[in-house]
């Protein structure tokens, strides 16, 4: 099997995989077959999760809902913008003003040293919880906050991702969001989009 990187149809990447599969039972796939062929299912994988979100995308244009059945979607080279319909909802639990929790409260009655060590083991858990916060994202939010907040380069959506990743705490990772991504746009952030990816940031860094 070739190393091709370019544009390849759905047909041509289940047709690579068939013969990896009839490599494997003959047990002639070696380590460079067997890695192009997870190559080969995740970009195929990939695909079918920009037509679903197509096919769902025409269903809601046509005034059908979620749950109409959608027309046949066709391959195209650019991948298009997730529908703003498909939302996971992240908020994180509603707090009162001014309401103290039982772990601040202990944290509070400690000796300095003990609090000095708190706060070290907090700090190691922000940097640890930073560099998790690509691996957070699903897929599907993957592709359409690439589409709507980064101009569908998903090259600008993964470095974004590290700068993120590397924040100090939420107001940091907040002001980026404002210089790096929003002022980048060359047009105006989708609405749902752009509160979806806030409200992860904010259930990341607080958890």
């Amino acid at each position: 099997m070739g190393k091709d990187k370019g544009f390849r149809k759905i047909n041509e990447l289940v047709a690579a995989l068939a013969e990896a599969e009839r490599a494997l039972r003959d047990s002639t796939l070696g380590l460079e077959g067997l890695a192009t062929a997870c190559d080969n299912a995740r970009e195929l994988y990939e695909r079918l999760v920009v037509l679903r979100h197509k096919a769902r995308e025409a269903a809601l244009h046509a005034g059908g809902g979620p749950s109409a059945a959608p027309p046949a979607p066709t391959e195209r080279n650019a991948p298009p913008p997730a529908p703003a319909s498909i939302r996971l909802d992240t908020r994180p639990p509603e707090q009162l003003p001014g309401q103290t929790s039982l772990i601040d409260a202990i944290e509070e009655a400690m000796p300095k040293d003990e609090k000095a060590e708190v706060s070290k083991t907090k700090a190691g858990a922000r940097k640890s919880r930073g560099t998790d916060l690509a691996k957070s994202i699903s897929l599907d939010h993957k592709f359409w906050f690439t589409a709507e907040l980064f101009n569908g380069d998903r090259s600008a959506y993964d470095k974004a991702m590290e700068q993120l990743g590397a924040a100090a705490d939420l107001a940091e990772a907040r002001r980026f969001v404002e210089k790096e991504v929003q002022a980048k746009l060359k047009k105006p952030a989708d609405p749902e989009a752009l509160a979806t990816f806030k409200e992860l940031l904010e259930r990341h860094f607080s958890s």
